[in-house]
């Protein structure tokens, strides 16, 4: 049987463009190290170490290491941690099957130190990404369906919208010239308990600009001091303490009817001004006289 000669075996070389074009090929599935950290934002060592702990699949093409860029984006998609300077919001399929304390507790309105008492008590299960703690959504709405002490807040804001609608105990605080364990107290414990409405977002708490109005309109102990035109805009709401108030306002302090508070203009209570739809009573002295009708 004749045999082939393979003596020169060593010396066949493949078609230099055919190399050439098999090296562009994996070049653009993949990137530079440097690439993907400038994606990153990150330092030169974070970067290698992401690449250390094989995170995503690399390769060495023509002597320099490159990121696998499917990979790369599959291992983004499922990390939260790190954020690409101009792109999407990482963590697209992590989001979807699990929260992260914080955005949980968001859901809830609750402190996420809260949340994580209970999952703890509870010995609730939890996953690890990147060495932090998360919830599986099934995990949570199967303990939501069984408990009846907490309620998904009714709207989920980003931090932006809720600044237009509500202000942070802190800032009321400021605007009142009290602490703001002060206002805390005010809220929880005080005979106007029941007229603001809160709620937690982002370990704070948050008091509804239109409660706050309320507030400042029901009483004259506490007024806005910090502010040269008494008044202070969040968003497209000002918050402000008002000279005077309408018929229906005078009727919501009072806890009577809008005709009964029409009745006690007629025998003129207390001052106001203006005719119908126009007519406004001072506020001031409309709570000076509610104080002593109500004590007498």
């Amino acid at each position: 049987m004749h045999m082939p000669d393979i003596s020169n075996v060593n010396n066949i070389r493949i078609n230099p463009s055919v190399d050439e074009n098999i090296g562009k090929q994996r070049a653009k599935r993949t990137m530079s190290v440097p690439e993907m950290r400038a994606m990153l934002g990150l330092k030169k060592t974070e970067s290698y170490w992401l690449v250390h702990r094989k995170f995503f699949k690399t390769e060495i093409i023509g002597g320099k290491m490159r990121v696998d860029l499917d990979s790369f984006e599959k291992w983004y998609a499922k990390q939260v941690k790190y954020k690409k300077v101009n792109g999407e919001k990482p963590g697209e399929e992590l989001l979807k099957t699990s929260y992260s304390f914080m955005d949980a507790a968001n859901l809830l309105g609750i402190y996420n130190a809260d949340l994580y008492y209970i999952w703890r008590k509870e010995k609730l299960e939890t996953i690890t990404v990147d060495s932090v703690k998360r919830i599986p959504i099934d995990v949570f709405e199967n303990w939501y369906e069984n408990q009846i002490m907490y309620r998904k807040v009714l709207e989920r804001f980003s931090l932006a919208e809720l600044e237009r609608d509500y202000i942070s105990l802190c800032d009321g605080a400021t605007l009142l010239g009290i602490t703001k364990e002060k206002l805390s107290v005010i809220t929880r414990a005080s005979r106007f308990k029941d007229m603001f409405e809160i709620r937690v977002f982002y370990n704070k708490k948050w008091i509804s600009k239109k409660s706050f109005q309320k507030f400042l309109n029901a009483q004259t102990v506490y007024k806005i001091v910090n502010s040269e035109k008494k008044e202070v805009q969040v968003g497209k709401k000002e918050v402000r303490t008002k000279d005077f108030i309408a018929r229906a306002e005078a009727a919501t302090l009072a806890g009577v009817t809008t005709s009964t508070v029409t009745k006690w203009l007629k025998l003129e209570r207390f001052p106001y001004r203006g005719e119908g739809r126009s007519l406004r009573i001072y506020r001031n002295e409309f709570l000076k006289w509610l104080s002593e009708y109500k004590g007498a």
